[in-house]
């Protein structure tokens, strides 16, 4: 037994070595690991508390008409507890927008910021809902270098370039738009409404041409069907093209009667020589509107041609009250009070026709202006005037503002209070048509 005693100590003073080796080891080991440990836990514990906010942004991505809703019923419930999530709140403000509440999307993202490309597209979307036009520029500006090939970039940009006058850029946009794979048709046609609204009828309807090569039946676009060829007709009427603005006309009327549509189908009958068909269009525009100015006038011109002079007044006289009285219309009145031999009557609508006559030309050069040089002076107190007239104060506040000052215009003087106090701004009549 002695004998083997020297012989098994060693072995055994080895082995607790090595095992002492392996437990140092293993020590330094654990040491290392767990921080990486503990960070994996607390990630975990994170990603599993987090869970009810992937499930509402899946909820809100999946294209369903009850996700939002009911994302947001998820996300809520997970707020009671973690109200102070910035991540939470901004995909609330994300979820609003698409539930139609954009003032609480914009005021949440303005507590917590707007960081990811999805919280600012969120509130570029909920600035244009509330048409805070100059808001939203310049952040769309920014996606677009950020993502140059995003459509819904794209289409945003160039609709709020054009509210705020920039109809170069805007169009500038809608092209880049129009080449992205799968937008051509949209693009075209947003080119087309561009063009259309400043005036370039011949490139309005070039744009809508291609549109109508690439979708000839025009679904799937930012308008119906019947208001695209409503559109296309009017356009091609104004470069000349009767017989062309029928075709399109007709085809907007089978689709979707409206009075817009047999009004003008009418001005195409009769620029095609075509008068009873185009009485029989406007008599059916009158039917569906009793206030429709083009079948009205229209009407009432073939009755002065026939020496139906009453009956033409009889047309008319719904027309004389309406606060969007035209010079067309009183030229058509003061021609029929001339033609029944009552004079006096016939000099009021003369003097009337020139107040109106001038009232549009103001609007003209105006709209002129803006499109011409949007970032001039008086372009930017055009812009802030059209703003004011269309309830948007705001707006036209942020416009107006820089070019407030003693020795400013009296017109943009009054202008600038009128939007301040919330009075009628002034009219086309008081425009200056000499500074420009």
């Amino acid at each position: 037994m002695s004998a083997t005693a020297p012989k098994t100590a060693p072995a055994s003073t080895s082995g607790r070595r090595r095992r002492g080796g392996r437990s140092w080891l293993q020590r330094i080991s654990l040491l290392l690991l767990l921080p990486c440990g503990a960070a994996a836990g607390i990630f975990g514990v994170f990603w599993w508390q987090e869970r009810p906010l992937r499930q509402a942004e899946s909820l809100l991505l999946s294209g369903s008409a009850e996700g939002p809703a009911e994302a947001l019923k998820i996300l809520d419930e997970w707020l009671k507890s973690n109200g102070d999530s910035g991540a939470g709140r901004a995909l609330r403000a994300r979820i609003m927008v698409r539930l139609g509440e954009p003032a609480e999307a914009l005021r949440l993202l303005q507590q917590v910021g707007a960081d990811k490309v999805e919280e600012m597209q969120a509130w570029t979307e909920a600035c244009l809902l509330l048409e805070r036009w100059t808001s939203a520029l310049p952040v769309l500006e920014y996606l677009k270098d950020l993502q140059p090939d995003n459509p819904d970039v794209l289409h945003q940009l160039s609709a709020c370039r054009a509210k705020l006058g920039r109809y170069d850029e805007a169009v500038a946009a809608a092209r880049l738009f129009a080449a992205l794979p799968e937008c051509a048709a949209r693009g075209q046609a947003l080119i087309g409404m561009l063009e259309r609204d400043r005036a370039n009828y011949q490139k309005c309807v070039d744009a809508w041409d291609a549109l109508l090569k690439i979708q000839p039946d025009a679904t799937g676009l930012q308008v119906t069907p019947a208001e695209l060829f409503l559109e296309y007709g009017k356009a091609l009427l104004q470069l000349g093209r009767g017989d062309d603005a029928v075709r399109a006309l007709q085809k907007s009327q089978s689709l979707q009667p409206s009075a817009d549509s047999a009004a003008f189908l009418g001005k195409a009958f009769a620029a095609s020589g075509r008068q009873p068909e185009a009485e029989s269009a406007w008599k059916t525009a009158v039917q569906l509107n009793p206030e429709s100015r083009i079948a009205r006038e229209g009407l009432a011109e073939l009755a002065l041609q026939q020496a139906r002079f009453p009956e033409a007044l009889e047309l008319l006289a719904p027309l004389e009250n309406s606060p969007n009285l035209r010079s067309s219309t009183a030229f058509l009145l003061q021609r029929t009070h001339a033609l029944l031999k009552q004079p006096e009557k016939a000099i009021v609508w003369k003097d009337r026709i020139n107040q109106l006559k001038r009232e549009e030309d103001a609007r003209i050069q105006m709209e002129q202006v803006i499109f011409t040089s949007p970032d001039s002076l008086w372009g930017q107190v055009f812009q802030a005037w059209h703003l004011a007239e269309q309830q948007n104060p705001e707006q036209a506040t942020q416009l107006l503002y820089p070019y407030v000052r003693e020795d400013s215009h009296p017109f943009i003087k009054k202008l600038w209070s009128a939007i301040e106090q919330g009075s009628a701004i002034p009219g086309l009549n008081e425009v200056p048509m000499d500074v420009y």
